[in-house]
């Protein structure tokens, strides 16, 4: 008899939590496709990849199933699978994050040449639109791209200001802003432009002659902070080869769960405190 009610009890609370869980569910279904969609519609052409809606939602579709499959395999532990699948979700985001980092460098070493050739094709008589459509012709991706960009938004009807306001949108950074300002007051109030964007030029290799140095000095200690981020990971994958009878109990018991999950805070706090401290702002 005890069974029985215990049995209709869990029937019913399943039931009256049914459709909490339906519409949580729906929501999150609901976020992550609009997720794809802002990342396919917006994000991915902001960077020059353009990909199917459809195919990307097969892809995403594989990489949480290898994610699950692989994580699965090593650990034989079904929690550890599912988080592995969830953390999966967030791997085109990171993604994303790393191709725009890669496209802004890019940007910002293109930068002061092209505005060294911006600055001699006004010295030769040519006015600032024929100069930005000669090097986007010219100049290789990406900041030709960008430059064709600003030409064609300025072909549609827009200003060179405006044009030239998105172009900072997408670049961000100062370096961006400062080449975005110095054209907009020149052509407001005057000046010689070739020779603010020359000086300009000048003082931007000089900031990233400054990075790359830095950047050099700082290499040994990001350099400890990989080290010191993966050897906990990689110790515990050979643990898990040694001793996989002793490891199922960090994968099982609610006790193996509780040092995962401090295991996981340490490492990201050490990461980010090691991220802090080898970076030095110019």
């Amino acid at each position: 008899m005890y069974l029985v009610l215990s049995a209709f009890a869990a029937a019913g609370a399943v039931l009256l939590a049914a459709p909490a869980m339906s519409a949580a569910a729906r929501m999150w279904a609901n976020r992550l496709h609009g997720s794809r969609l802002a990342t396919v519609g917006q994000e991915l052409p902001e960077v020059f990849v353009f990909v199917d809606p459809n195919r990307y939602a097969w892809m995403l579709v594989g990489l949480v199933l290898t994610a699950c499959i692989v994580v699965g395999v090593l650990t034989r532990s079904g929690l550890a699978s599912s988080v592995a699948g969830a953390l999966a979700l967030f791997i085109p985001a990171m993604v994303m994050r790393w191709l725009r980092r890669r496209r802004r460098r890019a940007l910002l070493r293109q930068l002061p040449g092209c505005l060294d050739l911006i600055a001699v094709s006004l010295r030769s008589g040519l006015a600032l639109l024929p100069a930005i459509q000669h090097l986007a012709r010219n100049q290789p991706p990406p900041i030709g791209q960008e430059l064709a960009l600003v030409i064609r938004r300025h072909r549609l009807g827009s200003s060179i200001d405006v044009a030239l306001e998105d172009l900072h949108r997408r670049m961000g950074g100062f370096e961006a802003a400062l080449f975005v300002t110095a054209v907009g007051v020149a052509r407001q109030l005057g000046g010689n432009l070739s020779e603010i964007l020359a000086r300009l030029s000048q003082t931007l290799r000089e900031r990233q002659a400054i990075e790359a140095k830095i950047t050099a000095l700082t290499a040994q200690g990001r350099l400890q902070a990989r080290i010191v981020a993966l050897l906990p990971l990689a110790l515990l994958l050979v643990l898990n080869r040694m001793e996989p009878r002793a490891m199922q109990l960090m994968y099982t018991t609610p006790q193996g769960w509780a040092a995962l999950l401090v295991l996981a805070v340490l490492e990201v706090s050490g990461m980010l405190l090691l991220r802090r401290l080898v970076r030095i702002e110019v």
